[in-house]
């Protein structure tokens, strides 16, 4: 986007009634966001908004896109598509924009997998100017007949957090989406993209316009402010007798009393975790403690669990939620004063969202603490902090040419055309950033195992794809890239309330009758399991020793670059007690370097100080160690989990020809061949 001068008057580039209602909410000053924004989107230029959570970037999108749409004539279609990755953030959305819609008559309704037929069938004959969805939905109804009729007037596409999509195949699914509707609409149409911040700007901006065309970066740096601490709580005579209150170890029971600690002296509380398992079980904790102002919030609760949560955690009845990454998006859950994550965040992008969702306005400071486990979890914080202080962000990762992606997107279109040829289809798919360097080989390639499968006719004389029987099935068998797993609802039978949902793996090997197990850091006991349906009931029961769940999904993957940082802590770590000779004063020295309390290093520093005793070389971010141990190989590498992964799998081939591998592990510091 070229240079211009910021004008400090954006609101007054507004319409009247817009600007009326401002001044009624009390928003007189616009934050830096809407200045930045606000002219280039009324210009009708492509634009990505990238400004940290609570600086009102929603309405810097939303308030020129509004201005725009009540002084156009009005057009019974959708005018309005409006993306997020979540069905929580299209309620969400929903709730917030009550105000602007009733206030400037601009109908406002969201389209989800949840949505009641009712709804869908409303939408169908008379849409909303402004629709509300998610990028499965997006597919759903691109390919229905009288809701693309609907979208054929779209002019504006805005994409929340972006940053979420652009790493994974769904995003890469939506930029086709995107390309087709620009069939639908026949002309290009408005994008606009909202990121917090990311490590590669110019990419993600392009993942959002698509090839070829122009779009501007809107980076508003804010002078909010941000701290962080790294804390290891030792175990003190207290946790001793509070570890068998609660059935586990000192150390263990030592880090839940410091997070008692914090979230009693603060007034609302994040507690971010890396996993449901791991949500489920510090709730637990919390309620063995009988600690009912903590309730624990994920994706596997229903829907109606997380709204009332979230209510009353911003009416203030909870003083702290257990939480996993679903909160690190802009769910509006009121004023947090401290976000507190247990383990080390793995990336630096998740420590930056996660802590700025604390003082959440521009004059307060973002507030955070790590609370660490073991020496790796601790010097992996350190690292992450220092990095997040000095903004270096991981780069989003994206999908280049997800071939199975382009197999659904290639019988999409010809769900939107019945036929299409092969030259158009091409460079359809090319205007899509993640397959501007497709070639027509790969292309023939997925067109030709389509066929095979009768999901689609190739007459590959006169280039030419045409729709088979088999084309709609496969088409709505695979709208949704993410991971398939069938829910089992879990219902309370007290309240007669669904309370939240089972994954195969646990209902297989471990549901049955009488089985007591842990949800929404509670014990529930099943008391029937209907055949059918699948559903499982459960009443309110105890039971020190129940199941946690297991829940499909991984954990977030220790990125090569902060892996080699946590490798360069060790080497410093190392040098210190090279020069000193002493792991109190290695500790106090690199303590005061890392700005950290010497007592939550020490015990990094004692288990370098013991590496070195034994006479091995140390790993760090220079040096891979080669480890033997009974019919164990362990190869200590600071790579980061994708590369020793894919190392892990080089080894696994090699030594398989061999015969002599039983199996492997891998995380972002070792591989463990057995």
């Amino acid at each position: 986007m070229p240079e211009k001068s910021l004008s400090l008057d954006a609101f007054g580039l507004l319409a009247k009634p817009i600007r009326d209602a401002l001044v009624e909410l009390g928003f007189i000053e616009p934050t830096l966001p809407q200045i930045m924004a606000i002219p280039p989107i009324l210009e009708g230029e492509n634009v990505l908004l990238i400004a940290p959570t609570g600086s009102g970037k929603t309405e810097a999108v939303l308030l020129p896109i509004f201005s725009k749409l009540i002084q156009q004539e009005e057009k019974k279609s959708i005018l309005v598509v409006y993306i997020t990755p979540l069905r929580a953030l299209n309620r969400d959305m929903l709730k917030r924009l009550g105000f602007w819609a009733e206030r400037l008559g601009i109908s406002v309704e969201v389209r989800h997998g949840d949505t009641e037929m009712k709804l869908r069938r409303k939408q169908a004959i008379s849409p909303p100017q402004m629709l509300v969805t998610t990028p499965e939905t997006m597919q759903a109804i691109l390919s229905g007949s009288r809701m693309r009729q609907h979208l054929t007037q779209v002019r504006y596409v805005v994409i929340d957090e972006v940053h979420e999509l652009a790493g994974d195949k769904r995003g890469v699914q939506l930029t086709i989406a995107l390309e087709r509707l620009r069939e639908v609409v026949g002309k290009d149409f408005q994008r606009i993209g909202l990121s917090a911040t990311v490590g590669n700007p110019d990419e993600v901006a392009r993942f959002v316009a698509g090839t070829g065309r122009n779009i501007g970066i809107v980076q508003a740096s804010l002078p909010k402010g941000y701290r962080y601490k790294v804390e290891t709580p030792a175990a003190t005579d207290v946790d001793y007798d509070f570890a068998g209150k609660l059935r586990t170890a000192p150390e263990a029971a030592a880090r839940i009393r410091r997070i008692l600690e914090l979230v009693d002296s603060h007034r609302s509380t994040l507690i971010f975790v890396n996993s449901r398992q791991n949500a489920e079980m510090l709730g637990y904790k919390f309620t063995q403690l009988q600690r009912s102002d903590i309730a624990v919030h994920h994706g596997s609760l229903s829907k109606e669990e997380r709204a009332q949560i979230e209510d009353e955690f911003k009416a203030g009845k909870l003083k702290a939620l257990v939480c996993t990454s679903t909160l690190e998006l802009g769910i509006d859950i009121g004023n947090v004063d401290l976000v507190v994550q247990y383990l080390s965040p793995r990336q630096v992008t998740s420590l930056v969202q996660r802590v700025g969702r604390s003082g959440h306005s521009l004059d307060r400071f973002s507030e955070g603490v790590i609370v660490t486990a073991y020496p790796d979890d601790t010097l992996e914080s350190i690292a992450a902090v220092q990095s997040a202080y000095e903004n270096k962000i991981e780069p989003v990762l994206i999908h280049e040419a997800a071939l199975d992606v382009l197999a659904h997107q290639v019988v999409g279109m010809l769900m939107d055309k019945e036929t299409i040829r092969l030259d158009e289809l091409l460079a359809i798919l090319r205007r899509a950033y993640p397959y501007r360097a497709l070639t027509e080989k790969q292309l023939l390639d997925v067109i030709g195992f389509l066929d095979s499968l009768n999901e689609l006719t190739f007459d590959e004389e006169g280039k030419v794809l045409r729709k088979a029987r088999r084309t709609r099935t496969y088409y709505y068998e695979n709208l949704s890239m993410i991971p398939d797993e069938r829910r089992y609802p879990i219902v309370n039978v007290i309240s007669d309330r669904r309370i939240g949902m089972l994954g195969d793996e646990f209902m297989a090997l471990h549901a049955r009758v009488g089985r007591n197990m842990i949800v929404k850091g509670k014990v529930w006991r099943i008391v029937q399991i209907e055949e059918e349906t699948g559903t499982v009931h459960v009443v309110p029961s105890e039971d020190p020793l129940a199941a946690i769940p297991g829940w499909d999904g991984e954990m977030i993957p220790v990125p090569f670059d902060l892996a080699q940082q946590t490798g360069r802590m060790r080497e410093k770590l190392w040098s210190f007690l090279k020069e000193s000779g002493n792991v109190e004063i290695a500790a106090e020295k690199a303590a005061k370097e890392l700005a950290i309390n010497k007592a939550d290093l020490l015990e990094a520093a004692k288990e370098v100080e013991e590496h070195a005793k034994q006479g091995a070389p140390l790993p760090t971010d220079r040096h891979v160690v080669v480890e033997a141990f009974d019919k164990y190989l362990i190869v200590h590498a600071c790579f980061g989990e994708i590369v020793n992964r894919t190392l892990g799998g080089v080894f696994d081939s090699v030594l398989s020809d061999l015969e002599i591998i039983i199996g492997w592990w891998t995380d972002g510091y070792r591989i463990l061949i057995e």
